[in-house]
């Protein structure tokens, strides 16, 4: 069971972390960065999704219900926040381009999260939780959590790896293919941004509160209705 447990949650995780997908976008922020800061970054990112991962799975349903957030307004702020990134990429300010922070820190934000921790991957790990602990008790709670835990550690070991081969990348294309490299991710982003904001609007328009709420707000009162 063990062995099954790291196998599909590894699987699931792939695609909804998408590591190469984070690697472009290292590429593009890390423009005027020293190797050394980069190899840093990337470090840290590891380390951070995996504590993310961990954090989402053990307690994340309980910090959204704590500060009463959904899943559709997690996908709508972290829409936002990677097309307000992908605008700055497409349309870097002139003073951006000659006066580049060596030292900005880019291995929580955006790095981890939104990229590689989003709205999507908590919604996964969070709903995986929630399964787990449907589960009968004849199931063991060690086995299962033990096998999630390893496939998080897992993960974060294949998204280390494959970002590491960003600095060769920048190598090979140089200043102008960084460049160009930047303003093509930062479409993406922007269209990615878009994309979850509006899954975030329909996750919204399909919820039945929604209807409940928007119905009632529109149904006159008996009360406000005069008598002839």
């Amino acid at each position: 069971m063990y062995f099954q447990v790291v196998t599909l949650a590894l699987l699931a995780l792939l695609p909804m972390v998408n590591p190469p997908t984070t690697a472009t976008l290292l590429l593009g922020l890390s423009k005027g960065m020293s190797r050394e800061h980069v190899r840093q970054q990337v470090n840290l990112a590891a380390i951070y999704l995996f504590c993310s991962l961990c954090i989402c799975f053990f307690i994340g349903s309980s910090i959204l219900e704590l500060f009463s957030i959904s899943i559709p307004g997690l996908r709508l702020a972290g829409g936002l926040i990677i097309g307000f990134i992908g605008f700055r990429m497409l349309f870097p300010a002139p003073t951006e381009a000659n006066n580049v922070d060596i030292n900005q820190s880019i291995a929580f934000v955006p790095l981890t999260m939104p990229s590689m921790c989003g709205p999507g991957t908590m919604a996964l790990v969070i709903s995986g939780a929630a399964q787990i602990a449907a589960l009968p008790d004849e199931y063991s709670r060690f086995t299962l959590y033990s096998g999630m835990v390893t496939a998080f550690a897992l993960m974060s070991l294949i998204s280390w790896g494959v970002l590491k081969l960003a600095d060769p990348v920048c190598k090979v294309l140089g200043a102008t293919g960084i460049d160009a490299m930047t303003r093509i991710m930062g479409f993406l982003l922007v269209c990615m941004g878009m994309q979850f904001c509006i899954n975030g609007i329909k996750e919204v328009a399909q919820d039945p509160a929604f209807h409940t709420q928007v119905i009632q707000q529109t149904t006159p009162t008996t009360e406000n209705t005069p008598t002839p």
